[in-house]
């Protein structure tokens, strides 16, 4: 299924942990440019593989990571209003703390299997014959092995950090996050056993792993994914706030 974020991005983000950290308790300019640049270079690491394999999404997608997380470093040693730049942290920590909590622990693996015996389920209903053994799914005398990326655990954990971490009433927060994390859960679920029948049954020819998830899954990922987000500013005006607050702030960057 999908690969696992290079080693040097899991060591990089670490670091950049740290220093989001420090930048939420000292408020230093300084730190917290440090901290966003360095996330920002975490996610080049991953380049290498996704351009060795055409995986041009995801090639986009670290591109456009660092170029945006290069421009945040940029804004915070410039800003005028540095809590916007605070809050945003605030909510990346939880959000990057999750995800090391499940790649660093055993429930990392717990998660793995789980969800390959949930897929494996849900194909059943569908009427395919799927057995999940361990993080393997077998269908049709082939199968694939679920890695932590093929688990959401990163979208999982974006929408954690943004629901939980922003500053807003708890109901609303936990109804955002009730609306977001499991619907990305299940949804996953979908995905994965999608893929399997796909690659099992040849749907799409001799490329049917590649179109199935690097093509057709992304593209529904991605409308899913602005959907939720769209459900989860409408419960949490404060988050979309925040969200542009911090959008005007870097553009005014450019004009400083």
């Amino acid at each position: 299924m999908a690969v696992q974020l290079h080693f040097g991005f899991t060591i990089v983000a670490l670091i950049s942990l740290i220093f989001m950290l420090a930048f939420v308790y000292f408020r230093s300019r300084f730190v917290g440019a440090v901290a966003w640049f360095l996330f920002g270079i975490a996610w080049l690491f991953n380049l290498p593989h996704y351009l060795s394999i055409g995986d041009y999404y995801n090639t986009f997608i670290m591109v456009s990571a660092f170029a945006v997380f290069t421009w945040m470093s940029l804004a915070v040693v410039k800003t005028d209003r540095l809590e916007v730049f605070i809050d945003t942290t605030a909510f990346s920590i939880l959000s990057i703390a999750v995800y090391f909590i499940f790649a660093f622990t055993y429930l990392g693996y717990f998660l793995m299997v789980e969800v390959a015996k949930q897929s494996a389920f849900i194909g059943r209903l569908f009427g395919f014959n799927m057995v999940a053994v361990g993080r393997k799914i077998y269908m049709d005398g082939k199968h694939v092995t679920l890695i932590l990326a093929c688990t959401g655990i990163q979208s999982i954990a974006l929408f954690t950090g943004v629901t939980l971490g922003i500053r807003a009433n708890i109901k609303r927060k936990i109804k955002a996050f009730l609306v977001s994390v499991p619907v990305i859960y299940f949804l996953n679920l979908l995905r994965d056993a999608f893929v399997c029948a796909s690659y099992a049954r040849s749907w799409f020819g001799k490329n049917s792993f590649y179109i199935a998830h690097n093509v057709i899954s992304k593209i529904l990922a991605t409308i899913a994914l602005v959907l939720i987000a769209y459900a989860v500013f409408k419960i949490l005006p404060e988050l979309e706030e925040l969200i542009w607050s911090l959008m005007d702030e870097m553009r005014k960057t450019i004009h400083r």
